[in-house]
């Protein structure tokens, strides 16, 4: 009896309890040592970097403004890594969150997408988003006055429109091709993301109002800072997107993640449609950098050492770049996936109709 047991539970991001203590206790323990003696650190930091320089050089009121800025926010950093390192450190909490996915997230029997391969396919594809990132963020921040490249209509601006329209397409694609398989209502998920990615089409060429040169109706112009008949740069929806790309950017790579190490161990067929792959690191990582929002840019270590090396953001356009480049494989790698299960349902009920007429005879 023991052979035919077969288990179904979703593998934790990570089982390696001592890893996930030791990180949320450091992260507290920094927290609570920099809200303690906060003013002795910031004396301390004033103290370095005066008998660093000859002569009587001190920290400009702008440079100190930022450092008091960056000890004031980092116990808030060390707080959220404990908040979040710490439950996962606890066997009972992650044997919970465990149970709460295994419906969704666990193999079942009818599963039949094989596990990835991170193999040269995966390597390339990954060394692909690297070097785009990289000579996006280079040519986008070094260019940002080049109209051609980065102004109205400009290269940077029609790259979205297209990326979004073909993702459009790809996520539309995926649903027609889910309708024939097991997973009907995951194709809902998919037609959700087309309507979206058209709508953000849409939104970047301003509903076709620079093409058509139609005005910009009264309600929207004086809330719109553009002036434009958009919804995204009406200023609370700004706003949220902002935050939407950090949020979705750091869940993206949680996910990738979470895929990556529970590979070999059993994911459903309807997580590996929907987890995104770690090819993706390197564009959300960039989107973090850029997307952090205020308060947490004194925490933001990749921005960081950007501007260490004079290589920060400027502008707006590298995230836009990333997240377009981003969808475009992730609805492409799924519409692969999608008409694996469509071929495999039909060769199965092609087996089936088989199976009858021969009993039928």
């Amino acid at each position: 009896m023991a052979a035919n047991r077969t288990t179904s539970q979703i593998p934790s991001i990570y089982e390696a309890s001592a890893i996930w203590t030791a990180i949320g206790i450091l992260g507290l323990l920094m927290a609570l040592f920099l809200l303690v003696f906060d003013s002795a650190i910031f004396s301390g930091v004033e103290w370095l970097v005066e008998i660093s320089h000859s002569g009587p050089n001190s920290l400009s009121p702008e440079t100190a403004a930022a450092v008091r800025d960056g000890i004031d926010i980092w116990p808030w950093a060390g707080i959220a890594v404990a908040v979040v390192a710490l439950p996962l450190g606890n066997g009972r909490a992650r044997a919970a969150l465990t149970n709460a996915f295994r419906p969704v997230a666990a193999r079942q029997e009818g599963d039949v997408l094989p596990p990835d391969h991170y193999g040269r396919a995966f390597l390339l594809v990954l060394l692909g988003v690297f070097v785009f990132a990289g000579l996006s963020h280079w040519a986008l921040r070094s260019h940002l006055d080049t109209d051609w490249l980065e102004g109205e209509d400009g290269l940077s601006e029609w790259w979205s429109v297209a990326t979004y329209l073909a993702a459009a397409a790809l996520a539309g694609a995926t649903a027609w091709a889910l309708w024939a398989t097991r997973h009907t209502k995951l194709r809902y998920l998919y037609l959700v993301m087309a309507v979206a990615f058209f709508l953000g089409a849409m939104e970047e060429i301003s509903w076709g109002q620079r093409l058509f040169g139609w005005g910009t109706p009264s309600a929207i112009e004086q809330i719109n800072f553009q002036d434009e008949t958009t919804i995204h740069n009406v200023n609370f929806a700004n706003n949220v997107i902002y935050e939407a790309l950090f949020w979705g950017s750091a869940l993206g790579l949680t996910g990738g993640v979470w895929r990556l190490t529970a590979n070999l161990r059993g994911l459903s067929d309807r997580m590996r449609m929907f987890l995104p792959s770690l090819t993706l690191a390197p564009a959300l990582l960039l989107i973090l950098a850029w997307r952090t929002g205020d308060l947490w840019e004194n925490a933001n270590i990749i921005q960081l050492v950007m501007d260490h090396f004079n290589h920060g953001p400027r502008g707006s356009e590298v995230p836009e770049v990333m997240l377009g480049l981003c969808i475009v494989v992730y609805t492409f790698t799924n519409l692969q996936k999608a008409r694996y299960l469509r071929r495999l349902a039909g060769t199965a009920t092609s087996a089936n109709v088989r199976e009858i007429a021969r009993e039928r005879l």
